[in-house]
């Protein structure tokens, strides 16, 4: 998958005389996030009134998930190392909407307490390898651990994007847990992009 900028996708659907689906960009991740709703309601039963903790970068994926609570009402944490919070003018949107209760901590064994949803991602994403090693460093505490995930409480589920660094966002015994719903997260991937064919297609 190549990463592309937010502003070639838009002038891409500006001027396309077909439909244009934003399957991944630098600024955020739509498709994932549908996937992601979609797993938590057949886990969860509903995403209405839940807790989803994201515990990470504030990347697109953060940005996406503003986006959802813009328009269904829950309650979304982004729990960051201060300099990597998620774009303000997204968060202030998505606050304005009044839709979603929305935090943005530095603090993740406080976020993640009484979390439905627990949701890493890799530190360093496309485009960003090179700083590898430095964000390693910038992120000493965001790991989500198993120590963390009991802090969250029982009911809590483990999600990713994947791909997944095993040992560094999120230990092995984390993501192979039994409160983990990776797999079907990434095979929602692929329901939900079909139904967004579908659409397109009129169908």
């Amino acid at each position: 998958m190549v990463l592309v900028a937010l502003q070639d996708i838009l002038d891409l659907a500006k001027y396309a005389t077909v439909p244009v689906i934003n399957g991944l960009t630098d600024y955020n991740h739509p498709c994932q996030i549908m996937a992601d709703a979609l797993t938590i309601i057949e886990h969860i039963g509903q995403l209405e009134g839940t807790k989803v903790v994201y515990v990470g970068d504030g990347n697109n994926i953060v940005h996406s998930w503003l986006s959802l609570a813009s328009v269904i009402p829950f309650h979304f944490v982004c729990a960051c190392p201060k300099g990597f919070e998620p774009d303000e003018k997204t968060v202030e949107k998505a606050r304005q909407t009044g839709i979603s209760k929305i935090e943005i901590t530095s603090d993740p064994k406080e976020a993640v307490r009484g979390a439905d949803v627990v949701y890493s991602d890799v530190w360093a994403s496309m485009g960003q390898k090179e700083e590898a090693a430095y964000r390693r460093q910038a992120f000493q505490g965001f790991q989500v651990d198993k120590a963390l995930m009991e802090l969250a409480g029982p009911q809590a589920h483990f999600m990713h994007c994947l791909p997944a660094e095993r040992g560094v966002e999120v230990t092995d015994e984390v993501i192979e847990a039994p409160n983990s719903i990776v797999f079907p997260q990434a095979e929602n991937r692929m329901h939900v992009q079909n139904a967004v064919m579908l659409h397109v297609l009129g169908l």
